[in-house]
């Protein structure tokens, strides 16, 4: 029997309640096709809260502290093994369209940074192979900056005719509002396009295939085309705050942020004399303003869904749905204002470690249910091959989650844990998560955090010097480092026994 096709839709940057089954003011009816056919997973979350980290493992199949790239401006090596690589082994045929971000997209020089991702003439005769996948069609950035006018993306918009100068490049990663660019050329529906073409590739080559759909929305600058930039009103959305008080039992670079003073007391989140680029710089704004970058970020999910549908249509078209296993995730979350923070970084909130997750598996028995098991997005890699019929090779961490996907009483997990290192200084970070409590852990430093998720989901109350919870933090402190052993992954087989 061929193997059943997987199809990977990632988003970026998109808060875990920016999806209409978490929150009924957000438009999102094809991530609902994708949920009724499936399983909605209340509590996935990333193994990093930025981009590069996250996004390698699940190429890897590897935890940062594996794979090495710990923040942004790290960069893979280029041999290093891979999910896709492995698939593509076995038969599959395996495509990357849209967004990477596998290399540093800022350093000259690398692959995925200026000057080699303006090369038009390059992009028009290259279509991979990329880190394990065979077919590509590649993009970079987000929505109105220079460099997301990369690629095989830039390539195409100067073929329809547009001058990128007029759309991109202009403003700020902070921008706000209309963007002029015509719907029928964005990245969402080029993405998209490009997403249905592979899979005719497969369809054709007669091949099961593994195809990651990566989407830049609804990452910074909030700019987004009509009809998704007036879709919805600024008294209809959230707005969310710092609450008076909060830092106040936190670590000391909480309060930092909010004060604007970045990391004043933590030396080692400094880079080159300047504040390690992993947190927004915009701590407060008018409620008005607010509420407008609201607005724009639902109507950046709103258009990819509409995006998404597309896919899904085509995959009913060529008779392949039935066939396909669908997963949609993002890679971090985003602040969106929230105790005072904007875009993602250090502070260890849900609003950015935790992410949207829903599996739609051909064999689901439980249909439109949703899941309290814990998802992580290191358990993407060994479930993929699983699917496949494919033993991991050994060092591949995470947990093989298929039989959680197909029925959502199924539990594979107890613990999730999430990694942040945003800095080549010893500063690191590590968050462990149970169903009921979150735990916070740094590196040589005497502070932490215990938070009880389920009395205290907006983690205003750190626990961690409460006297009558040092027994519950000392467990958790165990479960830890049990953890840690069990995140050693597959082991190579024994061959001999003296």
């Amino acid at each position: 029997m061929k193997p059943k096709n997987i199809l990977l839709i990632t988003s970026d940057q998109q808060r875990w309640d920016a999806v209409s089954f978490q929150n009924p003011i957000v438009k999102t009816p094809n991530l609902e096709r994708i949920a009724k056919k499936g399983i909605v997973f209340n509590r996935g979350y990333t193994c990093s809260p930025v981009c590069t980290p996250a996004r390698t493992s699940l190429l890897t199949g590897h935890y940062p502290s594996k794979h090495g790239c710990n923040t942004i401006g790290t960069s893979l090596p280029e041999d290093y093994p891979t999910i896709p690589a492995k698939l593509s082994e076995h038969g599959y045929f395996t495509g990357l369209i849209g967004k990477a971000h596998f290399m540093s997209c800022l350093t000259p020089g690398s692959f995925e940074a200026g000057p080699n991702i303006y090369d038009r003439d390059f992009f028009r005769e290259w279509n991979g192979p990329y880190f394990g996948f065979d077919y590509v069609r590649f993009v970079t950035g987000h929505s109105s900056e220079k460099h997301a006018a990369s690629g095989h993306y830039g390539l195409w918009l100067e073929e329809k005719g547009i001058d990128i100068n007029n759309y991109f490049g202009k403003g700020t990663p902070h921008d706000v509002g209309t963007w002029e660019l015509p719907e029928e050329v964005s990245n969402s529906k080029w993405t998209a396009d490009e997403t249905m073409e592979a899979i005719n590739v497969a369809k054709q080559k007669e091949d099961p295939f593994f195809l990651w759909a990566s989407f830049q929305d609804p990452h910074n600058p909030f700019v987004v085309p009509e009809p998704w930039a007036s879709m919805y009103k600024k008294e209809e959305v959230p707005c969310y705050d710092l609450q008076e008080g909060e830092m106040e039992n936190k670590p000391s670079f909480y309060q930092d942020l909010v004060d604007g003073t970045m990391y004043e007391n933590e030396p080692e989140l400094h880079v080159n004399g300047m504040p390690a680029p992993c947190i927004g710089e915009l701590p407060f704004l008018e409620e008005e303003k607010k509420r407008e970058m609201m607005t724009k970020y639902y109507g950046m999910v709103s258009q990819m869904d509409h995006h998404i549908g597309r896919i899904l249509d085509h995959l009913e078209k060529t008779g392949l749905i039935d066939d396909t296993v669908i997963v949609f995730t993002s890679d971090h979350g985003d602040y969106m204002g929230n105790h005072g923070l904007w875009y993602k970084g250090l502070p260890a909130y849900e609003d950015i470690q935790k992410v949207p997750f829903i599996v739609s598996h051909p064999d689901c028995k439980t249909p439109g249910d949703r899941s309290e098991s814990l998802q992580s997005l290191i358990d993407l890699g060994n479930t993929f091959m699983n699917i496949a019929g494919i033993d991991p090779d050994p060092g591949i961490q995470g947990i093989n989650q298929e039989e959680a996907w197909k029925n959502c009483d199924t539990e594979k997990r107890d613990w999730v844990m999430v990694e942040f290192r945003p800095t080549e200084s010893s500063f690191m970070q590590k968050t462990f998560i149970v169903q009921q409590y979150k735990l916070v852990v740094y590196h040589n430093r005497t502070y932490g955090e215990l938070y009880d998720l389920k009395q205290d989901h907006e983690q205003l109350n750190n626990l961690w010097d409460k006297e009558e919870m040092q027994s519950i933090k000392i467990q958790l402190l165990q479960a830890l480092v049990s953890a840690e052993m069990e995140k050693d992954g597959v082991l190579r087989a024994r061959t001999a026994i003296s």
